[in-house]
């Protein structure tokens, strides 16, 4: 993955470009020491000069509007807050025009923010100052005053805490007057630039000591980079907070979430005061201490999914290989390529206004359908359906493209990240955005008769830690799918979901990522130094069992923050904390059994036990055969294992089953 810059020969600008920010997909505001506010067309490559404000308008960041549901409120879209140097705040429509202007602070207007649910704003100044205010721009309470000037001062996702600078420490300050203010040292420098993701409710910050760091929201430290020659002068999450840019003076680097970083270019710009995302994800903007506005596209995202591989080489072109079989092409798309996903047999591209099915052994001839936006923020795959997340909401297709469901997801979708939903075959799992511990599992329609969204019927199931990460089973009947979850302890559970008995039974602790197989029902969670595989995850009612069926693995030099990408064939594939990949070989023998298992060949799982003579392996097939009462099979795995009462126990029900049939 890279990034593709382009900026124009001449600069449209004259002088410092101070702030840029994103109208939408494909235009983007830029303002600077010329007085001038541009707007960008990156489909035809026009910029037109908006308006010239007066000779004395220095800006230093600007904000638009967020794009939220506000009603009947659509006028209010494309206001654009502009803080400058005179210590004002002008709130500006999109022709250009000032419609209010506010004495904010003594000294500059460092920061300006609209909160994310377009409630309000907040400035920080250089007097030290940061003050809420309303939309309309009255003065609603000064939040705190100190000392030094406040470089950066951004909202909490949810709009109840603000997080702002103060020399080299970060306080995170919550409205809440009752809460307690969280203030650590995170740099040896000034702090310059803060952001703050809300899909994974991570904090990056950039100094003058030339470092960036991420954080979580009590102050532990996640990830450093590498020392750069120059301070950091802005930094950026994408929307799905899976990277983030950095700049500094002649340098601009794309980095994952744990801070290792994908590629650095070193363009001839000067300093790089401010940088943008589109909505989309897919492109940013940034404003240069020459006059530049530069653009940069991600390029060169690479999936695979066992013997294909997928490769976006340009905005509107994905390259696809066969590697078994060395069958390569090139697939074209009418507009920009915006996600991409591939798995089950299938490659979805979603474009700025369609979205394509291309079943893998026919990849020239896509299933097409029309998006409701062009703001895709994720896709989700699973063997029957996909699922598409855009800003106007949740939907759930087919792969023929019928849309199926359109479950809610009790926030705005935007901020769903890929650990607060989970798509299985037959069913739709989501996180409540605004109780945590809360999780809706909506069960989708399989048939060809699609039920209206209010028929389905939603599970609710309430966890007594915060939860974290959920996933669902992808194999098996819909009466026996289960999810599991991580709780902010990093604790493991399990549920069956449509079991009206069932309760969360804990697995393990200290788990930091989990997968389920995608062909059978093997769970795999990844540790700090090892890796694991719960066999048979329903068998954690008994402890010893669980203990029996449990596989696991020692493996060092795992990194900070170590992910499981895949699992496929019980051989799992691992990204460490730096970035690459390590393939592990953990339950290929378990992973067949459970599929001979789901196919009712119970012959061929006792003769493959037979045939490695494995502990683990006879302890799953025991526990699977008591569970799908297979009781002359459990009884001889049983016994191979030692579980002598077990042996009585199914020998006193066989014997005692003809009794009962002659009486």
């Amino acid at each position: 993955m890279k990034l593709k810059i382009s900026f124009l020969k001449e600069p449209k600008h004259v002088g410092v470009v101070s702030c840029v920010s994103w109208n939408n997909t494909e235009d983007v505001f830029s303002c600077g020491d010329d007085h001038k506010l541009l707007k960008w067309n990156l489909v035809n490559g026009e910029c037109l000069t908006v308006t010239t404000f007066p000779d004395d308008f220095y800006p230093i960041c600007m904000h638009l509007f967020p794009k939220i549901n506000m009603g009947s409120s659509k006028h209010q879209h494309d206001v654009i807050l502009i803080a400058c140097a005179d210590g004002k705040f002008h709130i500006v429509n999109n022709n250009g025009r000032i419609e209010k202007s506010v004495n904010a602070h003594q000294g500059a207007c460092l920061a300006a923010q609209w909160s994310p649910d377009g409630a309000g704003l907040l400035t920080a100044g250089e007097d030290g100052f940061v003050k809420v205010w309303s939309r309309n721009g009255l003065l609603r309470s000064a939040v705190l005053q100190s000392d030094v000037p406040c470089y950066g001062c951004i909202w909490s996702p949810d709009s109840s805490a603000i997080l702002y600078t103060k020399d080299n420490s970060l306080v995170i300050k919550y409205l809440n007057s009752s809460s307690k203010i969280t203030t650590w040292k995170a740099h040896e420098g000034i702090i310059l630039c803060v952001a703050w993701n809300a899909n994974n409710n991570l904090i990056i910050s950039g100094s003058e000591d030339g470092y960036s760091k991420i954080w979580d929201t009590f102050g532990q430290q996640i990830s450093v980079s590498v020392k750069h020659d120059q301070p950091i002068t802005s930094v950026s999450w994408s929307p799905a907070g899976d990277m983030f840019i950095i700049g500094s003076y002649n340098l601009i680097r794309l980095c994952n979430a744990n801070g290792w970083s994908y590629c650095l270019d070193r363009p001839s710009t000067g300093s790089i005061y401010s940088i943008a995302w589109s909505s989309d994800g897919t492109q940013s903007a940034a404003a240069c201490a020459n006059g530049h506005v530069l653009f940069a596209h991600i390029i060169d995202r690479e999936y695979t999914w066992k013997n294909f591989a997928c490769t976006q080489t340009g905005r509107k072109v994905i390259s696809i290989k066969n590697i078994l079989t060395d069958q390569s092409d090139q697939l074209d798309y009418p507009d920009r390529v915006i996600q991409i996903a591939l798995r089950y047999n299938h490659l979805v591209i979603a474009t700025v206004k369609q979205c394509f099915i291309h079943k893998l052994t026919s990849w020239n001839t896509p299933v097409t359908f029309d998006l409701k936006e062009g703001t895709i923020s994720m896709i989700l795959l699973s063997e029957r359906c996909i699922c598409v997340i855009e800003r106007a909401g949740v939907s759930i297709y087919s792969y023929m493209g019928r849309l199926l469901a359109s479950p809610r997801s009790g926030s705005r979708p935007e901020t769903l990240g890929r650990a607060a939903v989970s798509l299985g075959p037959d069913t739709f799992a989501v996180i409540d955005q605004t109780d945590r511990k809360a999780i809706y599992v909506h069960d989708l329609p399989t048939g060809l008769i699609v039920r209206s969204s209010s028929d389905n019927t939603v599970t609710k199931l309430v966890h007594k830690m915060t939860v974290s990460n959920i996933a669902l089973s992808q194999a098996g009947p819909i009466n026996e799918r289960q999810l599991a979850l991580l709780d902010y302890n990093r604790d493991l559970y399990a549920i069956t979901v449509k079991d009206p008995k069932s309760k969360f039974v804990k697995l393990g602790s200290q788990v930091l990522s989990i997968i389920w197989s995608a062909e059978t029902e093997l769970l795999v969670g990844l540790r700090a130094n090892s890796v694991i595989a719960w066999c048979c995850s329903r068998a954690a009612t008994q402890p010893d069992w669980l203990a029996l069926t449990t596989v696991s693995k020692d493996i060092s030099d795992l990194g900070r923050n170590p992910s499981i990408v895949s699992v496929e064939d019980g051989v799992v594939c691992i990204c460490r904390g730096n970035g690459s990949l390590l393939h592990v070989t953990l339950a290929a023998f378990p992973e067949k059994l459970l599929k001979h298992v789901a196919g009712n060949m119970w012959q061929e799982a006792l003769q493959l036990c037979r045939t490695v003579e494995d502990e683990t392996l006879w302890a799953c097939l025991a526990v699977l055969a008591w569970q799908y009462n297979q009781l002359a099979v459990a009884e001889e795995a049983f016994a191979l294992i030692h579980q002598y009462y077990q042996v009585c126990y199914i020998q006193h029900l066989r014997s005692s089953i003809p009794e009962k049939l002659s009486a």
